[in-house]
């Protein structure tokens, strides 16, 4: 199966100008150095969408290198103009083109630096790209994969849930991993890969192998004023934190398992006003979280 019919816009369509807030500076600054980027002098991003990790990460290369970003998506590769025109500025060699992360278009041995932000959740077959990774990565390169755990949101506390009964914090944890069981059967990837990424390096045999953690936290806590809690809210507001999208959940109840759909009714009609709560408590500025993610970087040389 195409990753194409997996990953289409997702990097607009989840996360907008929230995604310009998804790093500390410092942090990237240190990794970059650690990894020793400065000397890698070709790069290629797979699975790039809008560019955000493609323009970071070029950042921290040689400043004459040649970079190369790939994805599935018609939409990305070809009418990128925002991120073709970032490069002609810079005066970087740049190309951008179709790519399938489980096949990619490039001989063996072709780049120095391999990198991807969020697309092995997305992947079917997960292992397979990092395969085809390290096959175009040159003797001596650095992958590095970012991929996140986004199961371990359903337990972090908020000022509405935090007297939550257990009962009530199960429901959600069991709801959340319903979705993702049936995610996985769709043969839409594991939105929680990232637990994983170290053993899987060490299953293609790559080499020093190193696995670090964001210390990026969006803590929202009235007035709601800076400029990561306004992204934040604006992403929000598209749904895609409190408004459930009920027809996707339903199909990944659905492909899950008919056992599951009891459940699915149940908890729709106990909770649904959950959304409006939270919507309430923003109004009344009576809303607070520390905003905390789990988000893995794992690196390797070939």
């Amino acid at each position: 199966m195409k990753d194409q019919k997996i990953n289409n816009g997702h990097s607009e369509n989840f996360f907008g100008d929230y995604r310009d807030f998804w790093w500390n500076q410092a942090f990237l600054d240190l990794t970059a150095e650690r990894l020793e980027l400065r000397k890698h002098k070709t790069m290629l991003d797979v699975g790039c969408g809008n560019g955000h990790w493609t323009r970071i990460m070029a950042s921290f290369i040689d400043e004459k290198a040649k970079i190369t970003a790939v994805d599935s998506d018609p939409r990305w590769f070809t009418e990128n103009k925002e991120l073709k025109e970032h490069f002609s500025k810079t005066g970087i060699s740049f190309d951008l083109m179709e790519g399938n992360a489980q096949n990619l278009p490039f001989p063996d041995n072709s780049f120095d630096f391999v990198t991807c932000q969020t697309l092995l959740i997305h992947v079917p077959e997960p292992q397979k790209a990092i395969i085809e990774m390290k096959r175009v990565l040159k003797p001596g390169g650095t992958l590095l994969c970012v991929e996140p755990n986004n199961i371990v949101q359903s337990l972090t506390k908020t000022s509405l849930t935090k007297n939550d009964s257990i009962e009530e914090t199960l429901d959600h944890i069991k709801y959340r991993l319903i979705i993702e069981k049936g995610k996985k059967n769709m043969g839409r990837g594991d939105n929680s890969l990232g637990d994983l990424l170290p053993g899987m390096f060490a299953l293609e045999d790559l080499k020093n192998i190193e696995v670090r953690l964001s210390d990026k936290a969006i803590a929202m806590y009235p007035p709601y004023d800076n400029e990561e809690q306004l992204a934040t809210l604006k992403q929000w507001m598209k749904g895609s934190s409190w408004k459930s999208n009920t027809q996707k959940d339903i199909d990944f109840f659905s492909a899950a398992g008919e056992e599951f759909m009891q459940f699915y009714f149940e908890y729709q009609e106990k909770y649904a006003n959950q959304g409006d709560h939270v919507m309430g408590a923003l109004q009344r500025e009576q809303y607070h979280a520390a905003g905390g993610s789990l988000m893995y970087l794992v690196s390797g040389t070939k």
